[in-house]
């Protein structure tokens, strides 16, 4: 009996010392990246993301176009998160939605990359939306009540986002 809870204890250490050396491994993996990941929506991945600035092209003589885009957050609602602004290329960004308003994104995600998957549109958006968006972003009423004609712009309905952002 004694020979067997001998035994049972030195596994037992073993096994212990064997899961602090993950652990550790794991977290120096973790520091080493430096990036966290959020995941909203559908589960999805980053393989085949094409940078926000092909869409332009990728759209050209088309209505609309399902793919998974990667660029950057120029700006989010800053009400609840529920829309944002990603950068195109100097003179033109998308704006994207979520997927049956069943996610958000922080409201604070500005500045950090993003990958998304969904489909790219054209849109017009009316005044009335875009004074309701500009109020959500926060903007003063010199600038809401700036906005008199409507917009075409790109548009992207997201099924599933990952933010990642730098710690």
């Amino acid at each position: 009996m004694k020979k067997t809870l001998t035994i049972l204890s030195i596994a037992v250490i073993l096994f212990s010392c064997n899961q602090k050396n993950e652990e550790t491994e794991n977290v120096k993996n973790t520091n080493a990246e430096k990036v966290n990941k959020q995941k909203f929506g559908a589960d999805i991945t980053e393989e085949g993301a094409v940078s926000a600035s092909e869409l332009l092209a990728l759209m050209k003589g088309k209505d609309s176009l399902s793919v998974k885009l990667k660029g950057t957050i120029e700006d989010v609602c800053q009400k609840k998160g529920c829309w944002m602004d990603v950068k195109l290329d100097e003179d033109n960004s998308v704006f994207v939605r979520f997927k049956d308003y069943e996610f958000f994104v922080p409201k604070d995600a500005a500045g950090n990359e993003v990958i998304m998957e969904g489909y790219a549109f054209l849109d017009t958006i009316s005044v009335e939306e875009l004074r309701h968006y500009a109020k959500d972003a926060g903007e003063p009423d010199s600038v809401i009540q700036a906005i008199t004609e409507p917009e075409i712009k790109y548009n992207f309905m997201a099924n599933g986002v990952i933010v990642k952002t730098k710690e």
